[in-house]
């Protein structure tokens, strides 16, 4: 879900801003402080916080990194079979819900809220073309569905506006990515042609 990168090292006060954002997150405040306040709640001074990240969008980029460290999206990089796919991305959204929710929220007025569910997007893209590369199958409109059906938008309707369980997530994730695998009820029915008449006779 997302691309692995370098971490920098790490260091005590860095793990400490990080625990702040991610509670500031969980709370739904976090677009409504400032860096000072973020260190402050950290109990960092301003420069410290700086030193490490150098703006906001730094902080919420490192979250992003931060990431990386998921034992669902771990496990996901490794898998080569849909079901389990399916599986472990529901997983890395249920786990990290309350913080996405709040990111995904603000991407409209957040400069780095947006960046974020852009970079995520992205590398979901990647993960997603891995996967249809590795089953023999091809990207394009297989793709595309499969990008919107395990998308956090879907994920949060199913959830949330509909009430299912994480279970029945799984399952209908599963029974629908299977249509498309087999390009049933999904499939583009190609455009019929007129039959062709011979002229009539004079």
């Amino acid at each position: 879900m997302y691309a692995r990168r370098r971490h920098p090292r790490s260091s005590a006060s860095r793990e400490r801003i990080l625990a702040a954002v991610r509670a500031l997150l969980e709370e739904g405040v976090f677009h409504e402080t400032t860096v000072e306040e973020v260190a402050e709640r950290a109990g960092v001074s301003r420069a410290t916080l700086y030193g490490h990240f150098g703006s906001r969008l730094g902080l919420v980029d490192a979250m992003c990194e931060s990431f990386d460290a998921n034992p669902a999206l771990v496990a996901l990089r490794e898998t080569t079979d849909l079901d389990l796919w399916i599986e472990r991305v529901v997983d890395f959204w249920s786990t990290e819900e309350m913080v996405l929710v709040q990111l995904y929220g603000a991407a409209s007025v957040d400069p780095a809220a947006r960046a974020l569910v852009e970079r995520q997007t992205r590398d979901r893209y990647g993960e997603l073309e891995a996967l249809l590369r590795a089953t023999g199958r091809d990207g394009g409109d297989g793709l595309a569905a499969l990008a919107v059906l395990t998308s956090f938008e879907t994920y949060l309707e199913l959830r949330r506006r509909l009430g299912r369980s994480k279970r029945q997530v799984v399952s209908l994730l599963k029974r629908y990515a299977h249509a498309l695998a087999q390009e049933s009820p999904l499939r583009e029915e190609a455009p019929r042609r007129r039959p062709s008449h011979p002229p009539r006779a004079p």
